[in-house]
């Protein structure tokens, strides 16, 4: 049975416009482990983010809500090929597609 003093403490980074968790990260001792979720969290070029900030300003947006904003779907060209986010392994199927430009 589990010690019901013992839990895990995290925090939850949700998208402003539809609330869908885009990372859930240890925090306190528990982030001495690392571990977490990583699910579509990721960095655009400051232009894209700028145009989705006109609808009202704020810190996190999922893919599908930052596209709803900007009126068009994002391409791998929208995406800062710096951010080591981008590239992360524990990201979501649909973030890696959108974030490498496909071929072909």
């Amino acid at each position: 049975m589990r010690d019901p003093k013992l839990r895990i403490s995290a925090k939850v980074i949700a998208c402003a416009d539809c609330a869908m968790h885009l990372q859930i990260r240890p925090v306190g001792f528990d982030a001495r482990f690392g571990g977490g979720w990583q699910g579509d969290w990721y960095m655009v070029k400051d232009n894209v983010w700028r145009l989705g900030q006109r609808a009202g300003a704020c810190r996190f947006l999922c893919v599908g809500c930052l596209e709803h904003r900007i009126g068009r779907k994002l391409t791998a060209t929208d995406f800062k090929r710096s951010a080591k986010v981008n590239f992360h392994p524990m990201q979501s199927a649909k973030l890696r597609r959108y974030a490498r430009p496909q071929t072909g």
